[in-house]
């Protein structure tokens, strides 16, 4: 006969350890996934023109759009800060439904602070491209006339 000896003390500790340990690591991969879907994308995709690239490296904004076909000044005509709201209204629930034809999608960057950027195209059959940016990426997009109310159309077509 043999008998197990059995410290409840001992047990309670190693539970706790190891509850601790697993805390810690949930909280670490909690913020390495908030980390990653909060970081801007580096490019995006559409059937239109492909995969493309949303870093406008140093200010080149002409690079940038010369991807998509648009002939377009480089410096922009008009800059704001703009914030996208934390809840979709019924147009911004439009709008983003015309960012996913460009492959993009406002809804990641709720409740965060962009640059929008507006430029005349030289080559195209609307007047205006606005981009949305942050950390010097485009996070979204349309080409309009620049009348009020006007038809918007995806960056990429």
């Amino acid at each position: 006969m043999f008998a197990i000896q059995f410290s409840v003390k001992q047990s309670k500790k190693k539970l706790i350890l190891l509850a601790a340990i697993g805390a810690v690591l949930a909280a670490i991969c909690i913020a390495a996934t908030v980390n990653i879907l909060e970081k801007p994308r580096d490019t995006a995709k559409s059937d239109s023109c492909g995969e493309y690239s949303l870093d406008v490296k140093n200010g080149d904004f002409s690079a940038f759009f010369g991807q998509l076909g648009i002939d377009s000044d480089n410096a922009p005509e008009s800059e704001q800060s703009v914030r996208i709201p934390e809840e979709f209204d019924e147009v911004y629930n439009e709008y983003n439904e015309l960012q996913k034809k460009s492959g993009l999608d406002l809804s990641i960057y709720k409740g965060k602070q962009a640059e929008q950027l507006k430029f005349r195209i030289k080559n195209g059959a609307v007047n205006y491209a606005v981009l949305l940016l942050i950390d010097n990426r485009v996070i979204g997009g349309h080409l309009t006339n620049g009348e009020y109310k006007s038809e918007m159309l995806p960056l990429t077509e």
